[in-house]
């Protein structure tokens, strides 16, 4: 298979050694943030998301969404396409509404910024849950150039969705000149950049290769549906030893 995205990214059937795979039962959890530097709570959800990342069994992001911009602000990391990532989430786990801060646990979980006790509790909760199905193995070979193997079966009669989150890794900040948080500095940890869905697996043997710029780290996963569940996570940062900014 040959999926190639151009200018950042090129994914691709790769030939090289064989590795042995991560065990997925010490796997980390995908936590993903949803924020906006027009949003009064995001400041301190983003605080612990920097915290929780100091855990080796939490991957953490942070995904910028739009809604807020109409307060005067556009929020310098949105994307209109993570708005569309967190309403999945809303149907999939049948949620009122979108919100921010909201975390989402492992596609699985969702908890609201100002619950750190109910983040924790659905972390723990996922991990008792986590199957051996699906391995994924990263070779870092210099330079920002990856290989990524990955075999098994996805634990649904349908494809899961093949992706990779690229990130500024560390702490970003920007001091708004508008909107609710106008003239406050405003710090953003692991701010994702670009997603870019490369494919749909369900079993088997496959590889690609990732190729990403200087200072920017990413992270593959594979997710089930439309909001569906993680079934298998790995940060390329961790892979390449790089260290988060401060």
């Amino acid at each position: 298979m040959i999926t190639e995205i151009l200018g950042f990214l090129i994914a691709g059937l790769i030939a090289g050694p064989a590795h042995e795979p991560a065990s997925m039962s010490a796997r980390p959890v995908l936590v993903e943030l949803y924020t906006s530097q027009g949003c009064p709570l995001c400041p301190a959800a983003n605080e612990f998301l920097g915290r929780l990342d100091t855990r080796d069994d939490v991957v953490a992001l942070s995904f910028s969404v739009d809604y807020w911009d109409i307060y005067g602000w556009e929020d310098t990391y949105a994307r209109a396409e993570f708005g569309e990532r967190q309403r999945a989430f809303k149907r999939r786990l049948d949620l009122p509404r979108v919100y921010t801060p909201q975390f989402v646990i492992d596609g699985t979980a969702e908890a609201g910024g100002a619950q750190p006790d109910g983040i924790m509790s659905e972390i723990a909760n996922r991990r008792l849950t986590l199957t051996d199905s699906v391995q994924i193995d990263v070779q870092h070979h210099g330079e920002g150039n990856f290989t990524i193997d990955l075999n098994g079966t996805v634990p649904s009669q349908t494809p899961a969705s093949v992706y990779l989150a690229a990130y500024a890794p560390g702490w970003r900040s920007v001091t708004p000149d508008g909107g609710r948080n106008a003239g406050q500095e405003f710090r953003v940890y692991n701010p994702v950049t670009a997603l870019f869905e490369l494919g749909q697996w369900q079993q088997g043997a496959d590889s690609y290769g990732a190729a990403l710029p200087e200072g920017i780290a990413g992270v593959f996963f594979i997710q089930g549906g439309e909001g569906g569940p993680i079934y298998a996570v790995a940060d390329f940062r961790r892979a390449m030893n790089i260290t988060a900014q401060d």
